[in-house]
This record gives structure tokens, C-alpha cells and sequence, in this order.
């Protein structure tokens, strides 16, 4: 006879897998080349770090400062708890972190409350502040909390959006974890984890046959666009369901929402001109543009112009040849989505363009050709031969943590 216990857990299995679609066998030979793959590339970064560590440690003693990069890991995770539980975020620390991107990691910051006032009057950069703050265990309490949670979402999530079986489940939840993308993500702790678990909740409940399930949906898709609001172009796949109505609605939620934002930190409103001010001057920072990790069409621009001339930064051609190239990208790239029958080519249109849309977009961004690797994988049969070959060498360049 089976216990309550074994009942409660066959049931809660059933319902994880209800309608699980089984793979074939080529769907089944393509993941798990991508699962040793990335597992294996994996290891072998790990093992690349602790010697990275090792010779980073040995240069620090005989004087060298030139890894002190490595102190800024984990550093939008402590500078975001940080913010939160400043009076405003936006006066204060000079924030350009939306009002609902501060507001998901409150809860977090409060592990870490008593850590962080130890050093609240003290003059430091993010970097120095994080150095300290992951000393503490308090840090890794919320750090471990805000991982395992955000991966277990993320992770569930998919398999109910794309129906998967049980052993491809356990595979691709290995995937993700250990993906390029969401290693560079974790070594952030950036919220853009929370944007991709809302934009996975759209995905899932759009389509829904109940009308206030779909409306749920589309809640999600506004918060998803108030944490980072690039995954607001995901709304193409309701324009190419001609749902007007419901993009509509879209827009006005996000208006209405990003302004109620405000009120969830000290100062309400009044945030929102030193914010924008703030937005504004990260956008455009040089710095930024110029960085080798910064994937976006703003930051190729300022590079290829920086071949033609020696200071890019000051000159007004940069200001209008990239809005030009981001306004193209969009434009294009919104009427290739709407249009495209197929719906891969849509994913990977969509997931691109919030790559290449905001003016700093650093590798965590990558995060969001989870949603087209899914696509690729269970439309994998239906595929002809080129396609699979250029999106398989695709993907492994992305995936890969040694790339």
C-alpha cells in the first residue's frame, strides 16, 4: 500500500509532466550532444577558474592590481540590495536600476540588512563594498536563496511551456544551469533572471482558453518590461495574432504600472526625473559602449566609429548613426516577427532584438536565446539539414562557457 506520502508525491509528478510530449530520437541525439557538451565546457571553465584564482591570488602578494576585477563579482546583487534599502536609490546611489528591479531583491537585502548598514558609512565602490559583503555569511544565505529559487522557476516553467518528459526535463534544467549565459548571470547576481521568469509566465498562460489566465499572461509580459523592459518586444507575438486589443492594454499596463513603480521606494514620484537623469548617463557611458561584453547595436556603432576616428564619444555622428541602426533593428525586426510564419524564426527574431535594442547589453542578456533553443529543440524533425547545422553551431558558440 502506498503512503500519503508516495500519493502526495505521484500526484504532484503527474501534474509537472501532465501532457508531457515524448521526443523522438533525433530530438533526443541533438539534446543530449548540447547536455555533455555544456556540462563537459562547464567542468572544464571550473577547473580554468581555480587556477585563473590561484595565479590572480599570487599576483595580488607580489604587488599586481591587475585582477581586481574579480572583487566585482557578484557585484549587481550587492549593489541592487543595497540600493533598496537606501532612502532613494536615485539620489543617493545614483541608481539607473528601475523602480521594480530594486523593489525583487528588498526581501534579499534584508538578510543581508545588518552586513550592509556595517558599511553604510563608509566610502567605497561596488566593487570594494562586495569584496567586504561576501565575507559575511548572511551574503551567501540570500545570494544561494535568490539562485535556487530563480532556477527553480525558470527551470519548471520551461517544462510546462514546452511539455517536457521527465528525463529531458532533468537534462535541460542541466542545461540551463549551466549555460554560459546563466553562469555569467549568477556571477552578477543580476535581476534580469526575475524579466526572463516573467516572460516565460506570458509564454505560457497567452494562449490560455480562460480569458483572465491570458490576462495574467499579459501582466506578466508588463513586469517582465518594468524589470528590463526589452522583453516588452515579445509582444509581436500577439500583433501577429492581430490581438490589437491586448497589446493595447499591454501598453497602457506599463504606463500605468511604471509610474505606480515608484511608490514601492521612499520619495514615491519624485524618483522619476533623477532616475531618467541617471538612465540617461548609463546609457551613454563610454565605458560601457566600448566594453568587449556589450552585445548591443549602440556599442557596435561606437566601435566600428572609433576605427575612423580617435574620440567617438563627443561627436554627434555617434548620436544619430546609432539611433538610426537602433530604430532600423526595431523596425525591421518588429515586421520580420509579425510577418514570419514560422514560429522559430519568431523566437530567434525576438530574442536577438532585446539583445540588440538597449545601448548596454552584457552577456547575461543571453539569457533570453533559452526561449529559441527550446523552439530549435522540439522543432527539431521539422527542420531541413542547413538550418540545423547553423543553429546548432550557433547555439554552441552562446552556450558554451569556454567561448
Amino acid at each position: 500500500m502506498y503512503s500519503s506520502d508516495t500519493v502526495t508525491r505521484e500526484k504532484s509528478k503527474s501534474a509537472l509532466f501532465s501532457g508531457a510530449v515524448p521526443f523522438s530520437k533525433k530530438q533526443n541525439k541533438i539534446l543530449n550532444i548540447f547536455f555533455y557538451a555544456v556540462l563537459g565546457g562547464t567542468f572544464l571553465s571550473m577547473l580554468g577558474i581555480i587556477l585563473y584564482y590561484v595565479y590572480a591570488y599570487a599576483s595580488l602578494h607580489s604587488g599586481a592590481h591587475s585582477f581586481d576585477w574579480l572583487l566585482g563579482i557578484f557585484s549587481d546583487f550587492v549593489e541592487i540590495m543595497n540600493i533598496s534599502l537606501e532612502e532613494s536609490p536615485y539620489l543617493v546611489e545614483d541608481s539607473s536600476y528601475p523602480p521594480l528591479a530594486i523593489a525583487v531583491l528588498y526581501p534579499f537585502a534584508l538578510i543581508c540588512k545588518g552586513v550592509l548598514a556595517k558599511y553604510a558609512n563608509t566610502d567605497m565602490s561596488v566593487d570594494e563594498l562586495t569584496s567586504q559583503v561576501i565575507l559575511h555569511p548572511q551574503f551567501w544565505v540570500a545570494m544561494v536563496l535568490f539562485f535556487v529559487v530563480c532556477s527553480a522557476v525558470i527551470i519548471f516553467a520551461v517544462i510546462l511551456a514546452y511539455k517536457l518528459p521527465p528525463v529531458q526535463s532533468i537534462k535541460v534544467g542541466i542545461i540551463i544551469l549551466t549555460s554560459a549565459p546563466f553562469v555569467y548571470a549568477v556571477m552578477r547576481g543580476n535581476t534580469i533572471y526575475f524579466a526572463l521568469i516573467f516572460l516565460l509566465l506570458f509564454l505560457l498562460l497567452y494562449k490560455n482558453e480562460n480569458a483572465f489566465v491570458r490576462e495574467i499572461g499579459y501582466i506578466c509580459l508588463v513586469l517582465a518590461g518594468l524589470i528590463k523592459i526589452y522583453p516588452l518586444f515579445f509582444g509581436v507575438f500577439l500583433l501577429c495574432e492581430k490581438r490589437i486589443w491586448a497589446s493595447v492594454r499591454i501598453a497602457l499596463y506599463t504606463v500605468g504600472f511604471f509610474f505606480l513603480s515608484f511608490f514601492l521606494l521612499d520619495g514615491g514620484i519624485n524618483n522619476f526625473e533623477p532616475f531618467v537623469q541617471n538612465l540617461g548617463g548609463f546609457a551613454s557611458n563610454t565605458v560601457r559602449l566600448g566594453a568587449g561584453n556589450n552585445l548591443s547595436a549602440t556599442s557596435l556603432v561606437y566601435k566600428l566609429l572609433g576605427v575612423f576616428s580617435d574620440n567617438p564619444s563627443y561627436s554627434e555622428t555617434l548620436n544619430i548613426v546609432s539611433l538610426a541602426v537602433v530604430a532600423l533593428v526595431f523596425l525591421f525586426s518588429t515586421a520580420l516577427a509579425i510577418y514570419t510564419r514560422c514560429e522559430f524564426s519568431r523566437f530567434v527574431i525576438a530574442s536577438a532584438t532585446v539583445i540588440l535594442l538597449p545601448s548596454v547589453s552584457y552577456f547575461y542578456v543571453l539569457i533570453f536565446m533559452l526561449l529559441p533553443f527550446m523552439e530549435f529543440i522540439r522543432n527539431y524533425d521539422e527542420l531541413d539539414a542547413k538550418t540545423k547545422r547553423l543553429y546548432t553551431v550557433l547555439f554552441f558558440i552562446v552556450f558554451l562557457t569556454p567561448i
